[in-house]
């Protein structure tokens, strides 16, 4: 009986212990798709968040939406199919076996109020917080710095202000179709985690920054306008000095809601009009054969804000040349900047050389190959920014990669956009005016054989339309027949090659490419050029 006992009490611990292995390796899985899961729908991220602030501006809540319009299977990639039916599976087991689910909330516009005051509810007023400078320093408690301005020391203060500005004396500029000027060096503020980019800003206009390019979707544009306040109030860079640009997201194409969109981006940037505003995206999230509200709708409400001096230039983003071209047949206002990507792994010869002859200015995002973009649309292969041409050509300089890639950029005939919220970076990717890339180098990145689009539009592609592809986003037909004739041009025939033929029969050509002692990252290139010029 003691035995059994015994036998019975070991086999239920060994039950138990297997249980909570069993609970533990499903919760650490759970985990691991809830991460996934979490990468996979933050593409289908809100077009902005809903944020409530009180009367003096203070942000009291903000809510993140969801656009799932238009999605369905298509829209996700095989493993992410696979993770999302192992996840149901492991929350319906969950539910068969009464484990708590977590809850859901759905908020809509009925229930806000009570969901924002459910949630200002949970916090706490402590009355008896200690406000004596003794006290909380004997408590160990950090104290902030209070500098107090008084007439007496105020011009002191601006003068220590003053003093941080640096003045760029040749920062390069171009003349866009309607006699504006735009500084081909611009502060890019994509991906900035919130609180990051007011500091970024601040520390960008003080270096010598004179461009800052904004959109709504970023979210971001209030800290953007504490920033211009703070720098503007500093006295030595004034609001007509500062370029300043934003983009339309894509609800807000409609006539009607053009102006209150273009007025909720000037309220929060704290200015009376944008240098420039772009369409983000040729598409407006709804699924059928052609864009609705059509672009002609939206450009004509744009041209409306020319007329009423809210905005000085306007322009599109992501549009292809058909696109543009499109624009041209009923536009009173002309484009004057086409904002796409571009760098030496996209360099978008064809379209560079489209707008030149329409006389649209072209501006460069993700100048530095959108490295940190890589997970978000799912993209593989080789990162510009490595790339051995590219780090032989910063070595030789003795300057960044970064600041080559930004050179390059400049002397291939655009502005551009490196992005950085790192106040020794925004300074270093302005040291680029006072030098250049010596030609040959040039050239090299103007023909490295990598060509790949870093930021793609899958997230727009719908089977039903308007884009079901691609190639239909990007209307890319006869830009990929120029590409495909133009790498063909450079390839030279040898008629005459000379040859042995070897006692099996085969043919050997007589002169061949050594690759002997080659060093990392040549060989790709010179082989290229190789078979280009003739070899065999």
């Amino acid at each position: 009986k003691d035995r059994r006992s015994k036998e019975d009490e070991s086999r239920g611990a060994r039950d138990q212990g297997r249980a909570s292995l069993t609970m533990a390796t499903n919760e650490r899985r759970m985990s691991e798709l809830c991460a996934d899961m979490n990468a996979c729908m933050e593409r289908f991220k809100s077009r902005e968040d809903h944020v409530s602030r009180d009367e003096n501006g203070v942000e009291k809540g903000r809510v993140r939406f969801f656009d799932l319009r238009g999605v369905d299977e298509n829209s996700f990639s095989g493993n992410e199919r696979q993770k999302i039916a192992e996840a149901m599976q492991m929350l319906r087991e969950r539910k068969s076996k009464g484990v708590a689910l977590p809850k859901i909330i759905k908020v809509t516009p009925q229930n806000m109020e009570k969901f924002l005051k459910q949630s200002q509810n949970r916090y706490s007023a402590i009355k008896d917080m200690p406000t004596n400078v003794e006290e909380r320093k004997s408590k160990g408690v950090a104290l902030p710095k209070i500098i107090k301005v008084t007439p007496q020391n105020m011009e002191k203060f601006l003068k220590q202000s003053q003093n941080r500005y640096s003045a760029i004396k040749d920062m390069p500029t171009a003349t866009l179709n309607n006699g504006k000027t735009i500084p081909l060096i611009g502060l890019g503020t994509w991906k900035s985690k919130p609180g990051q980019i007011k500091e970024a800003t601040i520390h960008a206009l003080r270096a010598g920054y004179r461009h800052i390019d904004c959109a709504e979707y970023y979210a971001n544009e209030h800290e953007i306008g504490q920033a211009l306040q703070i720098v503007f109030a500093e006295g030595v860079v004034k609001r007509e000095d500062v370029f300043l640009t934003s983009k339309l997201w894509n609800n807000h194409h409609s006539k009607d809601s053009v102006k209150p969109a273009v007025q909720k981006i000037l309220k929060d940037l704290k200015v009376q009009h944008l240098d420039l505003l772009l369409i983000h995206w040729p598409v407006t999230g709804n699924v059928g054969p052609s864009v609705q509200p059509t672009v002609k709708e939206t450009w004509q409400a744009m041209e409306e804000l020319v007329s009423e001096g809210l905005v000085h230039s306007i322009g599109v983003s992501n549009f292809s040349a058909k696109k543009v071209d499109d624009i041209l047949t009923y536009a009173k206002v002309a484009p004057s900047v086409l904002q796409v990507e571009v760098h030496p792994y996209w360099r978008q010869d064809s379209l560079l050389k489209y707008c030149k002859e329409k006389s649209i200015h072209m501006t460069a995002f993700s100048p530095l190959g959108s490295p940190d973009s890589s997970s978000m649309f799912q993209r593989s292969g080789p990162k510009l920014m490595d790339d051995p041409i590219l780090t032989a050509i910063a070595a030789k300089l003795n300057r960044s990669p970064a600041q080559c890639l930004i050179r390059w950029g400049i002397q291939h005939g655009t502005s551009i956009l490196p992005k950085s919220v790192n106040e020794g970076r925004i300074k270093s990717n302005l040291d680029v005016i006072d030098w250049e890339l010596p030609r040959e180098d040039y050239e090299s990145l103007c023909t490295l054989s990598n060509q790949q689009r870093m930021v793609s539009a899958r997230f727009w592609l719908n089977p039903r339309g308007p884009y079901k592809t691609e190639a239909d986003f990007w209307d890319t037909s006869a830009e990929a027949e120029n590409f495909v004739q133009q790498s063909q041009n450079r390839y030279s025939a040898i008629k005459d090659m000379p040859t042995a033929t070897l006692n099996n029969g085969k043919t050997i050509p007589l002169i061949g490419l050594g690759t002997w002692k080659s060093k990392p990252g040549q060989i790709k290139e010179a082989t290229i050029h190789a078979l280009r010029a003739g070899y065999r």
